[in-house]
């Protein structure tokens, strides 16, 4: 025993001496661990003293005050609490004293249910608290009913108010009255249910029910009344009658299990008011009674006791703001100190922080020839290099986007201008000078347009490039072609890529007209729609298959901006997605043997766009 005594003993001088150790070297470290040191050991000194004084000073006083004044209170608000139920129980009873009411309610005739109406009436517009009344005669089985909840008097014929429970219970009552609690109804108003209050009026001779009167009271009085109750945060008030039914709760709610442990603190012959500490979850609370003698009635109040120690720490908070001052003047002349010793460093990071921040100019001044003069120097090398590889990387990303536009504009096949060259020699061969004149026109025109250096064009220019291109090829195809355009003012304004509507008439040519044996009629019609440009393209010739058109929207749906081998779709949806973002979009349709309609839509610009970047922001 003495021996393995003797083992823990080093082990503990060892661990001793280790954090020794270890707290030596960081305050013989760096300048800031020492400072950091200083500061947290005045700090924590002045902290725990005014603390500790101002708990002591506030805690024991504060909370014999609100016990003593919230005993005063709740008396008080049982009270009055007790006035508003005999009120209750006034205005219930105050029919029995109306003898033609009495005499309404066993009479069956149409100007007694007048009568009863009225009496109605006048009871619901007694109180703003009143929600709902109603009156029930057991011998015409009637039942008259007013309510918030709508608009008219309702009657009607039932004998179901003499089935519920509450009947019962009146009808065995001493006072013939019963009492149901609001609370947890489904039929929740926007006030809320405080009770419902029964009366039977019954004939004193024979002991038989004459009427029954209901009336729903709302928590607007009840929370007048209990307005007087302090009202701290994380607070429980609650009314209970002498039977631990729940009437009111204010606050956080309670479970059952809570609920039973908090009113059997309540002594079964309390008749005033007590207090008594609960500890519910592992909190502790401070429980606050008040007991009716006249109806039994509980009204208690349940309080965290950190809520009544919030005044004490307010009053540490006081003494900590002191010594806080003292705290900050004291760091005030550690930073004057640190900044003197360390200037030249915060300035060099201030400058890591701006190019942090995406600011590629920022040069270090830092002279001499320390470290940190060194490391500035380092920096200034990395930014200059970070500049360059950011000027190439931008060169090089114009460039391919450059290319890329360059390489979908190279796709437009020149074979219709092959064919146009043919068309005006044989054309020159008959004779006849005019056709050749407007075809000549047409293809310098078409020529011309073509080598334009634009990525984009107006609807209009398009649309004059695409008739001069219609001009050409029905010199070829003659009436078999027959070209309709459609476009309003706004949408004629609007811009698109140059070339598009070449491409989706020279697909209609390529793939309808070439493959068919009549006529074909090609329609473009473009127009503004909710801020978007809709150009359409349709023809009436053999349509897509099936099959092929399912592939055709598969490349289609890809979206990818690159180059694809010869004229068509993909073309136009690379460049519409280059220059106008992932909002535009192409969308064919097609019915084998009705036609295609090919359907471009792109947002209205009213500046020319540019090339997006491969993301499209």
């Amino acid at each position: 025993m003495r021996y393995n005594g003797t083992i823990l003993h080093r082990g503990a001088f060892r661990l001793i001496a280790r954090g020794w150790s270890r707290l030596s070297r960081l305050v013989s470290g760096r300048l800031r661990n020492k400072l950091i040191l200083l500061f947290s050991a005045i700090a924590a000194c002045i902290v725990i003293l005014l603390s500790y004084l101002s708990y002591l000073q506030s805690a024991g006083l504060n909370r014999d005050n609100y016990i003593e004044s919230n005993r005063k209170i709740l008396k008080l608000v049982n009270q009055n609490l007790d006035g508003y139920l005999d009120r209750i129980d006034e205005l219930s009873i105050s029919p029995r004293k109306d003898a033609p009411f009495m005499d309404a309610i066993i009479s069956k005739e149409y100007s007694s249910q007048a009568y009863i109406q009225n009496q109605l009436k006048t009871l619901f517009y007694s109180g703003e608290d009143i929600e709902e009344v109603s009156i029930y005669t057991p011998s015409a089985g009637q039942l008259y009913t007013m309510s918030r909840s709508f608009v008219n008097l309702r009657q009607e014929y039932t004998d179901r108010p003499a089935e519920q429970a509450w009947y019962s219970e009146a009808l065995k009552s001493r006072r013939f009255r019963s009492i149901e609690s609001g609370y947890g109804r489904v039929e929740v108003s926007e006030r809320g249910y405080f009770l419902v209050f029964h009366r039977i009026l019954i004939n004193i001779a024979d002991k038989k029910p004459l009427a029954a009167i209901s009336i729903t009271y709302n928590l607007k009085e009840v929370s007048r009344i209990l307005q007087d109750i302090s009202d701290k945060p994380g607070e429980f008030i609650g009314i209970f009658n002498e039977s631990n039914d729940v009437f009111y709760v204010k606050g956080p709610p309670l479970n059952p299990e809570n609920t039973e442990s908090l009113l059997r603190l309540v002594p079964n012959d309390a008749s005033d008011t007590g207090q008594k500490s609960l500890t519910i979850d592992g909190e502790n609370y401070l429980a606050i009674y008040n007991v009716s003698p006249r109806n039994g009635w509980k009204l208690i109040t349940l309080t965290p006791n950190r809520v009544l120690n919030e005044e004490a720490s307010q009053a540490r908070r006081i003494n900590l703001l002191a010594g806080a001052g003292a705290v900050f003047v004291l760091v005030v002349f550690i930073v004057i100190a640190a900044n003197a010793i360390t200037g030249r460093l915060n300035r060099f990071s201030r400058q890591i922080g701006l190019l942090g921040e995406g600011n590629f100019d920022v040069q270090s001044k830092i002279e001499g020839s320390d470290e940190i003069a060194q490391l500035s120097r380092k920096y200034n090398q990395m930014v200059a290099r970070i500049n360059d590889l950011i000027a190439e990387r931008y060169e090089m990303q114009l460039n391919e986007r450059n290319a890329r536009l360059i390489a979908l504009e190279a796709q437009i096949n020149p074979h219709f201008l092959y064919n146009s060259l043919q068309a005006i020699s044989t054309e020159a061969i008959i004779g006849g000078m005019d056709t050749i004149q407007e075809m000549v026109d047409a293809l310098a025109s078409s020529l011309r347009y073509s080598i334009k250096e634009a990525e984009t064009v107006r609807v209009r220019e398009e649309i004059s490039h695409i008739r001069n291109y219609a001009l050409l090829q029905q010199a070829r195809f003659g009436e078999r072609l027959r070209l309709h355009i459609e476009s309003d003012e706004r949408s004629a304004e609007a811009w698109i890529p140059k070339m598009t509507l070449q491409i989706l008439v020279e697909n209609a040519i390529k793939h309808g007209l070439e493959q068919m044996t009549g006529d074909i009629d090609i329609r473009i019609v473009t127009e503004e729609a909710g801020g978007l440009l809709l150009i359409r393209v349709s023809d009436n010739g053999p349509g897509i298959a099936p099959d092929r058109l399912t592939h055709i929207r598969e490349r289609l749906a890809v979206n990818q901006l690159e180059y694809r081998e010869g004229i068509g779709l993909n073309n136009v949806n690379a460049r519409i997605k280059l220059l106008f973002g992932p909002e535009s979009r192409l969308e064919i349709d097609s019915k084998a043997g009705y036609g295609t309609e090919v359907t471009v839509t792109l947002p209205m610009r009213e500046e020319r766009p540019y090339v997006q970047s491969v993301d499209h922001r």
